[in-house]
């Protein structure tokens, strides 16, 4: 069967590159020789609600707004969870599932409430590198590292799961210590850069929530890759 991956609105959650994120779960499938598809919704465009996994990256103010009023329409995000749907969330993404996040101009607007979290808003911006401990065994993948660029800040208003402990940077703040949320079925993180191409390990453990263990990638095809792009460079 096809594993198909959906990423949603890129001309709106589509800062510093998340879009690599989508671009690399399909690489290191296709690597594999695991048959996927990689499905791009745009802004009025239907939302397949039987994909295995979903991708929401980061935005600006009106930018996360509009994303959070599409997806609040028919309550598409809870029916792709109830069918079974992963999702990946960065920044603003992540945001969006929470119960609320913030906006200019003072605005608190209200989330999709699928996970039990609020984000507020926070001076200074918490911009630069962010390195993470996971919170669970990553084979390869002792610390997690990213890009972080927020001023929102994330609390959990239940008992959940971070990604990971905060060693450098700021992560979800408001004196957490922590980065980000795991769940059965989401994700989310303030790391981009994008966080699975900068964390290979990570990447392959968010496609093993759903396929179960990988066979691991031939170092060879990286060697092979690297001299290919000094040819090309030459």
């Amino acid at each position: 069967m096809t594993f198909t991956i959906v990423h949603l609105f890129p001309e709106l959650l589509g800062t510093y590159g998340d879009r690599g994120n989508v671009e690399v779960v399909s690489w290191r499938l296709s690597r594999r020789e695991i048959e996927n598809e990689v499905i791009s919704v745009g802004i009025g465009e239907k939302i397949p609600k039987s994909a295995d996994l979903y991708f929401l990256g980061g935005g600006e103010d009106d930018a996360q707004i509009a994303a959070m009023e599409i997806l609040e329409r028919k309550n598409v995000m809870a029916k792709v969870l109830d069918k079974g749907g992963h999702v990946f969330s960065v920044c603003a993404g992540f945001q969006i599932l929470g119960e609320t996040f913030p906006a200019s101009g003072g605005r608190v607007i209200s989330g999709l409430g699928l996970l039990p979290i609020e984000t507020v808003s926070v001076t200074p911006r918490s911009v630069g590198e962010v390195l993470l401990k996971p919170t669970f065994s990553v084979e390869g993948e002792e610390f997690f590292s990213g890009f972080e660029n927020h001023s929102g800040q994330t609390r959990f208003t239940d008992n959940l799961q971070p990604l990971g402990i905060v060693t450098n940077g700021i992560g979800n703040g408001l004196g957490s210590g922590v980065d980000g949320v795991v769940t059965p079925q989401v994700i989310g993180t303030y790391m981009h850069g994008p966080a699975l191409v900068r964390n290979p390990g990570l990447a392959d453990w968010v496609l093993e929530r759903k396929l179960g263990r990988l066979d691991p990638l031939d170092a060879s095809i990286f060697q092979q890759l690297h001299g290919e792009r000094v040819k090309a460079s030459q």
